[in-house]
């Protein structure tokens, strides 16, 4: 929990240094910080956070507009302020600090992912080799990444590729269309070459 800086127009110094502990050190909280804000509803009941019955009805889950931004609990009320949502993750902050680039991957599925088939044939060679303890991890874990080869390293970039037009092309996974191209056999002047 660190200060935060709150932009403010009706400010004189057109924002001012908002603290989220008290002066003990302890959390102020999500209605002591957004009253300080001038942000806390009055004269209705306003929940911390909003939730709704799971299908089950066992278990709740978050509201859906509280994860969008909503106004409609403390927690998404925050969460939609300019420097709440300016700021980054710790990893992230440790990262830059380090003097390196954070660069995130769009959301996707690891299958189009070329460096997933790379770790997948390193760990199935580990598995393969190690008597699982710590001293043999250390020994086999390089061993293990230098086995797989850059040529099956490209087959495996070329096969990446084949899903991502697939999926571009609007073809739905596992139908034989799709099969046919990810899965595809090229003839080489010699034999016939199965992709990866």
């Amino acid at each position: 929990m660190r200060d935060t800086y709150l932009v403010n127009i009706n400010h004189p110094a057109g924002g001012y240094l908002q603290s989220l502990q008290f002066p003990d050190s302890t959390p102020k909280g999500l209605q002591k910080v957004l009253l300080e804000r001038g942000l806390w509803p009055e004269n209705r009941r306003f929940l911390a956070q909003s939730s709704i019955k799971s299908a089950t009805g066992k278990s709740s889950k978050l509201n859906p507009p509280c994860l969008d931004g909503g106004s409609c609990c403390a927690r998404a009320l925050l969460a939609a302020q300019p420097d709440f949502k300016a700021q980054k993750n710790h990893i992230e902050e440790a990262i830059i600090k380090a003097g390196h680039e954070v660069i995130y991957y769009p959301a996707f599925h690891c299958e189009i992912n070329f460096i997933e088939y790379f770790w997948g044939a390193a760990k199935h060679y580990a598995r393969e080799r190690c008597e699982y303890d710590f001293e043999s991890l250390q020994r086999i874990v390089p061993e293990a990444l230098a086995s797989v080869s850059s040529h099956l390293i490209w087959k495996y970039w070329a096969r990446t590729n084949r899903i991502m037009e697939a999926y571009r092309s609007g073809i739905i996974y596992a139908t034989p269309e799709y099969e046919n191209i990810v899965h595809k056999r090229c003839a080489s002047h010699r034999r016939v070459n199965n992709h990866v």
